[in-house]
C-alpha cells in the first residue's frame, strides 16, 4: 500500500518536473527564434549579444524610460506570471480540499491539470531569469538542479526508515533560523519579507543563496522520507488526490530551491 502511494507521488512529481524543464527549454528556444526574425515573443523583444566565449546570449530588451514601447516590459511579465502562478496554486489547493468541504471529490484530472498549470506559469519566470544572466551555462545547471531535486526526494524515500531522517527532522528547524533572520531583517527595514533582500551586500546574498540551496535540498530529502509514512498511518490516505497534494508540496519546495539556485548563479 505504502509503496503504491509513493509510486503515485513520484509519478505526479516527475511529471510536473518534466513539464517545467521542457517548458523552460521551449521558451528559450522560441525567444531565440523570435530574436533572429526580429519579432516579439511573450510581448517582449530580445537583443542578440555574444558572451566572452562567442556564444549567442539573448538579452530581454527593457527600459525605464516612461512612454517608450519597452517600458518595464520584463517587470510586467514577471508580475503577471507570478500572479498567475499564485492564482493557479490557490486553485489547485481548493480543488484538493474540495471533497472535504463539498462532500464529493472532483475528478483526479482537474487538480492534476491545475498543478501542471502552475508549472507552466512559473516556467516563463525561470526562463527570463536565465536569459537575463547567460542561458548557455545557466540552462544546463537549471536542468541538473531540477532533476537533482527528484534525486533528493528519492533519497528521502529510500532512507525513510533510517535514523538519519529523524536527526534531519530535528535539525531542519534550527538550520532554518539563519534564513528566517535574513528575511525578517528585510521586513523590519523595508516592510516586505518576500523575495530577495536587496538591503544587504551582494556577497551576503550569494552566501545566503548557497545556504538556501542546502536547506531546501535537505527539506526535500526529509519530505521524501515522510511519503511512505503517510499511507502507512491511515489506509484512507492512499488516494490519487492525496498523492497530487503531496506532489504539489514537493513542487513548491522545488520552486524555492530553483530560485535560490538562480540567485546564487544568476541575477535573481
Amino acid at each position: 500500500m505504502a509503496t503504491t502511494f509513493t509510486f503515485k507521488i513520484l509519478i505526479f512529481y516527475s511529471g510536473i518536473l518534466l513539464l517545467l524543464v521542457s517548458s523552460v527549454v521551449a521558451f528559450i528556444h522560441r525567444c531565440r527564434m523570435a530574436a533572429k526574425k526580429g519579432e516579439m515573443f511573450f510581448y517582449l523583444r530580445f537583443e542578440e549579444t555574444y558572451d566572452d566565449k562567442g556564444r549567442l546570449d539573448l538579452v530581454p530588451i527593457d527600459t525605464d524610460v516612461e512612454g517608450t514601447e519597452d517600458y518595464e516590459r520584463v517587470y510586467e511579465a514577471y508580475g503577471f506570471c507570478f500572479g498567475m502562478f499564485f492564482l493557479f496554486t490557490l486553485f489547485t489547493m481548493v480543488s484538493l480540499a474540495w471533497s472535504e468541504n463539498a462532500g464529493y471529490p472532483l475528478p483526479t484530472f482537474i487538480p492534476f491539470s491545475l498543478m501542471l498549470a502552475t508549472g507552466l506559469w512559473i516556467a516563463p519566470i525561470f526562463s527570463l531569469l536565465i536569459l537575463e544572466a547567460n542561458e548557455n551555462d545557466l540552462l544546463r545547471i537549471f536542468i541538473l538542479t531540477t532533476f537533482g531535486s527528484f534525486g533528493c526526494v528519492f533519497t528521502g524515500v529510500t532512507l525513510a526508515e533510517s535514523s538519519y531522517m529523524a536527526i534531519l527532522g530535528l535539525l531542519l528547524p534550527l538550520l532554518f533560523l539563519p534564513l528566517l533572520v535574513y528575511h525578517l531583517q528585510s521586513l523590519l527595514f523595508w516592510g516586505i519579507a518576500i523575495g530577495t533582500p536587496w538591503n544587504v551586500k551582494p556577497k551576503v546574498r550569494k552566501i545566503m543563496a548557497y545556504y538556501g540551496m542546502f536547506w531546501f535540498s535537505s527539506l526535500l530529502v526529509y519530505q521524501g522520507s515522510l511519503v511512505t509514512g503517510i499511507a502507512s498511518a491511515d489506509e484512507s490516505n492512499n488516494t490519487w488526490t492525496n498523492a497530487i497534494e503531496v506532489a504539489m508540496v514537493l513542487f513548491i519546495t522545488t520552486v524555492e530551491l530553483i530560485f535560490r539556485f538562480l540567485e546564487a548563479f544568476g541575477n535573481a
